[in-house]
């Protein structure tokens, strides 16, 4: 019988035959899950670190929105205007409607400007008289160009410089067209006193541009009557001795009121 040939194997033997085939059956149906598991916790993990890197790195974009905008502050003003008050300086000789304004810079100067008539009138002319040192002075075309748009007006043409001979010594001068409302023929002038740190600069205007001889008149008729440094009153009492009589003795005794602008 067939059961005999197998006589030698004992039931413990064949019951190890008969568990052993399903054992190892069941490590091979379980070995595929197990890979599913790893790869899919590896997949959590990978997407985790990605999206913590994420955040990581938005939060620097989300900081810099946070920081409020820089705000533009507008210095001061190197000028202040003046109250009005009783002008320092005069014009003799000088026919017409005088007025004066006065401002302060920060270093402690002080601008007086004299303005005789209006822009287009038959004697117009404005004047800028400086006490103490602000900035440095440009070129004679570039500073006259800036006291010009001060008062509204522009230089359409200034012709070449030149020296005039003044109480005060020798005066930079050249012929200008200043334009507006229309157009008006000048001469520009402009000095300076480093030592005394005192200068002037301006215009004097008419139907036709005024010779040197007009212009030389009109500079010797600056006059100082009010408050000022002893260096100004020094170099206003030594401009004296340096008048000549050219202009007449009107120019010596005779002078305008200077009165402050009327208020609005």
């Amino acid at each position: 019988m067939p059961r005999a040939g197998y006589a030698e194997w004992d039931e413990d033997d064949a019951f190890d035959m008969v568990d052993e085939r399903p054992s190892r059956r069941l490590r091979r149906t379980r070995l595929p899950w197990l890979r599913i598991v790893l790869m899919s916790a590896c997949s959590i993990a990978g997407l985790a670190y990605l999206a913590l890197e994420q955040e990581r790195t938005a939060r620097p974009a989300g900081r810099a929105k946070a920081v409020p905008s820089s705000v533009l502050v507008t210095p001061a003003p190197a000028w202040k205007p003046l109250a009005p008050s009783p002008g320092v300086y005069a014009l003799a000789g000088a026919s017409g409607s005088v007025t004066s304004e006065a401002r302060q810079h920060t270093s402690g100067a002080r601008e007086d400007t004299v303005a005789l008539g209006r822009f287009g009138d038959y004697r117009y002319a404005q004047l800028a008289l400086v006490q103490g040192t602000t900035e440095a002075a440009g070129s004679f075309y570039v500073d006259t160009v800036r006291h010009a748009a001060r008062a509204g007006l522009a230089v359409a043409h200034q012709g070449q410089g030149r020296m005039v001979a003044t109480k005060f010594g020798s005066v930079e001068a050249a012929p200008m067209t200043l334009s507006g409302k229309g157009e008006q023929a000048c001469q520009a002038f402009r000095y300076a006193d480093p030592e005394a740190d005192f200068s002037f600069q301006g215009w004097l205007c008419g139907s036709s541009a005024p010779d040197e001889a007009q212009l030389a008149c009109f500079i010797d008729g600056i006059a100082l009557t009010g408050p000022a440094s002893p260096s100004l009153r020094a170099v206003f009492a030594q401009a004296e001795h340096g008048r000549t009589d050219a202009c007449g003795t009107g120019a010596r005794t005779t002078t305008v009121a200077v009165k402050p602008p009327a208020r609005p």
